[in-house]
């Protein structure tokens, strides 16, 4: 009993460990829309003009032609939830009707990411100036001059780079994306 129990243990143990080393592929599934295609979509447009700018619908509703919906799902080990977007389009008389957009960006998303990110780091700057100001102990003015600019953006009055990096973007989709050539 005893000679059966330790190789029993240790097979136990080896297949535990073993399975925390399993490659789990990233699983990408529906319609990759582009920023800028989803920015020129427009109420009034064509099937065909949507078509051309999205692509065809991955999953068609076969009870329902006057609705369009474009899924997307990536998921992978590396994202904690997986991204789940959908973009419905509805036509009425072959034209679009409304458009309904959950989770998938525009073009003016993405620009007003990017002064709330510029906006943020101004605030961050400030409030870290403010508070050296006060941590620095008052002293007298010697009345010298500042001293001159050393390079030439300085002298124009430019700011320097942002040393803050973009953030990453989304993972590439394999294939090329709908609405592509």
């Amino acid at each position: 009993m005893n000679r059966l129990a330790l190789p029993t243990i240790l097979l136990a143990c080896g297949a535990f460990f073993a399975s925390g080393c399993v490659y789990k592929m990233s699983i990408q599934q529906g319609n990759y829309l582009v920023t800028d295609s989803v920015s020129q979509l427009k109420e009034g447009m064509t099937r065909s003009q949507v078509r051309f700018l999205l692509g065809t619908p991955m999953v068609p509703d076969a009870f329902n032609d006057s609705r369009w919906d474009y899924y997307y799902f990536f998921s992978s080990r590396k994202l904690e939830h997986p991204l789940k977007r959908r973009l419905t389009v509805y036509f009425e008389e072959e034209r679009v009707q409304r458009i309904e957009n959950q989770g998938v960006p525009t073009q003016t998303d993405l620009d007003q990411l990017e002064k709330d990110l510029q906006r943020a780091i101004a605030a961050n700057k400030k409030g870290r100036k403010g508070k050296q100001q006060e941590d620095q102990p008052a002293t007298e003015p010697t009345g010298s001059p500042p001293p001159p600019p050393t390079n030439e953006r300085e002298k124009e009055g430019e700011e320097r780079p942002n040393p803050v990096p973009a953030s990453d973007p989304l993972p590439v989709p394999v294939g090329t994306p709908s609405g592509q050539p």
